[in-house]
């Protein structure tokens, strides 16, 4: 029997990429995936003999793609919620006037929505200042005058760090597998299609919702959890 499971691979590690197609509903032939093949010495506590482990480095262009619009997706909202954190002044429009609550209220909208160190910006601290007469009715010479300050923090430049959002690019749709089919078994591309194929839990659900509508269930008592789990998973074998 052969076992598929998740492993890491530092960057630069594996070898040269291998281009695997596959045709696809239409007739078509279409890049189903970039591989690499890296071997790992292997050791367990307590066996005093090692072994040679088969890492398989995969990139798939679909999930690629779907992470990138993801990552465009949450630059977008990130940056319309950072220009709406100082807006100009007007009637009706609530302003920053701590610099320290306007880099929290930065830091919260890149945590949000997870492109910290992929969008940089400047801001700086404005002051506008008033004469008024002080008290009630109509000014004149003689009557004294108190000048009223307001400031704000505001932001003058929010741009994309296009370094880290490229390396990050880099990064989308490659997994790493490993398995213990040797070569003279299991070729790159043989291999390619096994984990393609290959049982996740993940994905049962999925499948599940796709054939039967399910509404949302919402327990509490462990038992619950436990039996409904249990019921899902048998009617997904099913």
């Amino acid at each position: 029997m052969e076992t598929w499971i998740t492993a890491g691979v530092a960057q630069g590690e594996a070898g040269a990429l291998e281009r695997i197609f596959r045709t696809n509903d239409r007739g078509h032939e279409v890049l189903a995936a970039e591989c690499a093949e890296v071997e790992r010495t292997c050791w367990s506590p307590g066996v005093t003999e090692a072994w040679t482990g088969r890492v398989m480095v995969r990139r798939s262009p679909m999930p690629a793609q779907q992470q990138a619009a993801g990552l465009e997706t949450r630059l977008g909202y990130a940056e319309k919620k950072l220009a709406a954190l100082t807006p100009p002044r007007g009637r009706g429009t609530r302003q920053i006037t701590d610099e320290a609550t306007l880099v929290e209220a930065i830091d919260t909208v890149r945590k949000d929505h997870r492109v910290h160190g992929l969008l940089s910006g400047a801001w700086e601290k404005q002051s506008e200042r008033k004469t008024q007469y002080v008290g009630r009715g109509r000014g004149s010479a003689s009557r004294r005058k108190r000048v009223i300050e307001t400031v704000r923090s505001h932001i003058t430049r929010m741009a994309r760090q296009g370094d880290h959002v490229a390396a990050l690019l880099q990064r989308f749709g490659w997994k790493a597998f490993v398995t213990n089919a040797v070569p003279t078994r299991r070729s790159v591309q043989e291999a390619v299609g096994c984990s393609r194929h290959a049982y996740r839990v993940e994905r049962l659900f999925n499948r599940l919702k796709s054939r039967v509508h399910i509404a949302p269930l919402f327990v509490k008592r462990n038992e619950h959890i436990e039996g409904l789990t249990s019921l899902l998973t048998l009617g997904v074998r099913v």
